[in-house]
This record gives structure tokens, sequence and C-alpha cells, in this order.
């Protein structure tokens, strides 16, 4: 059996990876939500880099453009894949330098600051599900599956949907697609 998993370990894993380091994203730059994806009958994670810059305002940081991707195989946690949108055909007509949103969208202006990390671990806690009932570990129910949907949809700032989109739209139907 594999071993139970965690995407929060991943996280924090991958900060300290030797890859990541020396693929000199630049400083500023945080990890967006993480994307699921099936590569070549591997399971594998993205995660998408973006910047926000605050501007001392309530619900007005900027928030720009995911601008690059890191990919790793899971349970192995094997970078597979590094990539910079910029050179991406999809996102050929996006200015990485403009900001494209704020944080909080109108979704989260309810939220105070624990509110949004109880939502956020609540997620990070959904996708372990997902990621262990692929692996074989445990049971994924249609429940579960809402639950992360929902969370999904709360979380993501909607102006980076068409990029979520675009780096995998299987995973942004199951879970970001509204209807």
């Amino acid at each position: 059996m594999i071993p139970v998993v965690s995407i929060e370990q991943i996280k924090n894993n991958l900060k300290t990876n030797d890859f990541l380091l020396n693929c000199k994203i630049p400083m500023g730059y945080s990890q967006g939500l993480p994307v699921l994806m099936i590569k070549n009958d591997c399971l594998c994670v993205t995660f998408p880099y973006l910047k926000y810059k605050i501007t001392g305002k309530v619900d007005k940081t900027l928030v720009f453009p995911l601008r690059y991707g890191i990919t790793l195989e899971i349970p192995t946690e094997k970078i597979v894949c590094f990539e910079d949108y910029e050179y991406r055909e999809e996102f050929r007509n996006i200015d990485f330098d403009k900001p494209i949103g704020f944080f909080r969208h109108e979704a989260l202006k309810g939220y105070d600051k624990k509110q949004y990390n109880e939502c956020r671990m609540k997620l990070m806690n959904e996708y372990d599900k997902a990621i262990n009932a692929i692996l074989g570990n445990t049971g994924y129910t249609p429940s579960d599956e809402k639950q992360m949907r929902e969370l999904l949809q709360l979380l993501t700032e909607p102006s980076l949907l068409p990029m979520y989109k675009a780096i995998d739209s299987d995973f942004y139907n199951k879970y970001l697609a509204r209807g």
C-alpha cells in the first residue's frame, strides 16, 4: 500500500527542493492553488506561482497572472515539469506585469483572516482525500467531490479561472467550472 499523502507536506517539501531553488522563480511569487492531473497514467500535481501586491487598502491587494508552474508526480514528488507560462501559446496575450484582479474577491469579502484560513485548510484536506483515493488508500464520495468543488470555487480568484482552465481543462471542468 502507498503511504498516505498530504498536499501540505508536498508543498513544504517543494520549498526546499534544489530544483525549485535553482529554477530562479523571482522573489515575491507565491504558490497558487494546486491542480491535480493524470499524465501518462501517473497522478501529478501542478503548483502554479503568481504574485500579489499589497496596496494598503482593504480588499485591494493586486492579483497578477499565474506565471510559473512546477509539476510533481505523486507520491514520489519527482519534478516532471517546470514551465514559464509566458512561453505557452494559451497565455500569449497576457501581460504578466499587469494585475488582473483583487484579493479578496466578492465571494470572500465577508470572511476574516481566520475564516479564510479555515476554508483553505478544509480545501487542503479535500485535496488529501482526492489524492489518497486516486492512489487507492481511501474512498472518495460524491460528497467529498462536492465539498472540494465548493471550496475551490470559493477560494479561487475569478480573474485566474481562465488560466487554471488553460493549465488543465479536466481539473477545471471537474472542480472550477460553474453549473
